[in-house]
């Protein structure tokens, strides 16, 4: 019996025609990638340190308001593995309005690492009072502007 052919799914065998175009298709976007016509899929890395998070958006905080920017989570925690994200708490000068919403993709595209971005207020008035305090045990002030 040939075990390239069992799926990874309830151990049922796979079809050699399936089998086949997987292959192909899979051939067919390498050598796409090689091209240069399809992009390269993106590898995970490990997020930056809290200092260097903090160098690296401190120009950002002064441009958007921001006046306190907390780390928390497995960043905060020098736990941070391949492809986590960076948790950070902010509190603004004035309300950023819809502005907040496009902040994430922000921070994210300056620290290249997913970012997870919450208000210190919003962590404050949470009703889960275990979340609550995991999060602000946590909390490392890394920029105070």
């Amino acid at each position: 019996m040939n075990h390239a052919t069992f799926s990874r799914k309830g151990g049922k065998v796979r079809s050699p025609a399936k089998t086949a175009a997987n292959r192909a298709k899979a051939a067919a976007y390498w050598n796409a990638v090689r091209a240069g016509e399809k992009p390269a899929p993106r590898r995970l890395r490990t997020p930056p340190t809290p200092e260097a998070v903090a160098n690296m958006l401190a120009e950002y905080c002064r441009d958007v308001g921001i006046t306190r920017l907390e780390v928390f989570g497995s960043t905060s925690r020098g736990e941070a593995k391949r492809g986590s994200d960076v948790d950070l708490l902010a509190t603004f000068a004035n309300n950023p309005g819809l502005r907040f919403y496009t902040m994430e993709e922000e921070m994210a595209a300056i620290l290249g690492s997913p970012v997870h971005l919450l208000t210190r207020d919003s962590v404050e008035q949470m009703s889960n009072p275990f979340r609550r305090e995991s999060i602000l045990a946590d909390a490392r002030v890394i920029y105070h502007g």
